[in-house]
C-alpha cells in the first residue's frame, strides 16, 4: 500500500470518527462555512442525509444528527428523525443519545499510524503482539450421533491478522453470541 493510500485511508477513518462523534459543545463554537468553500459538496453531503432520512422512514433508527467539520469549520450540521419515537420529539441539533463501540474506529486510526510509521504491517499476525493467540483454534458445526448439529473445535487454517481486527472477520465474538472456546 502507498504512501498516499495509507494516508487517505487515516483520513477516511478519521472523517468517519468526525461524522461518529459529533462534539456538540465544540461544533457551537466553531464558525460555519458553505460546503463548497471547505472542498466539499452539498450535493453529496444531501444525500447521506437522505440515506439517514430514509433509514428512519424504514425504521431501521428513530434518528441522528450529522455534522461535518473541514479545515475547523462546520460545513454540515443536520438533525433527522426523532429524538423520542414514541412521543414524537423531533431530533434537535444538540440531542444526546448512547453511541455505541466507539473504541474500534479509534484504535483503528491509532493502529494506522502504527502501519504508517512502519511499525507495523497489516499481515502482522496479532501473536506477534499478543502471544496467547498463537495457537487460535475455530468451532466448525458438524451433524451430532442424534442428527443434530454440534460445534467441534479444530485448529484455525491460518493466524489472526492486525486487518482481520480492523475488518471484524477474526472470527471473536462476543459473549452474548454463545460461550467462547
Amino acid at each position: 500500500m502507498t504512501f498516499l493510500k495509507r494516508r487517505a485511508l487515516v483520513r477516511t477513518a478519521l472523517l468517519g470518527l468526525s461524522l461518529a462523534l459529533p462534539l456538540l459543545a465544540t461544533a457551537q463554537s466553531l464558525p460555519t462555512a458553505r460546503p463548497e468553500s471547505v472542498g466539499l459538496s452539498s450535493e453529496r453531503l444531501q444525500k447521506l442525509t437522505d440515506v439517514l432520512k430514509a433509514d428512519v422512514a424504514a425504521g431501521k433508527i428513530p434518528g441522528a444528527v450529522l455534522l461535518v467539520a473541514r479545515q475547523g469549520k462546520v460545513a454540515w450540521f443536520e438533525p433527522v428523525g426523532k429524538l423520542d419515537a414514541a412521543a414524537g420529539t423531533p431530533m434537535p441539533r444538540d440531542g444526546i443519545f448512547r453511541i455505541y463501540s466507539m473504541s474500534k474506529p479509534v484504535t483503528t486510526v491509532a493502529a494506522m499510524m502504527l502501519v504508517e510509521d512502519g511499525r507495523m504491517k497489516l499481515d502482522d499476525p496479532v501473536a506477534m503482539y499478543l502471544p496467547e493467540y498463537a495457537r487460535m483454534t475455530v468451532g466448525v458445526e458438524k451433524p451430532g450421533a442424534d442428527g443434530k448439529p454440534v460445534l467441534e473445535t479444530v485448529p484455525a487454517r491460518r493466524p489472526i491478522t492486525v486487518q482481520d481486527l480492523m475488518r471484524h472477520t477474526s472470527g471473536l465474538t462476543y459473549g452474548f453470541f454463545g460461550p467462547g472456546w
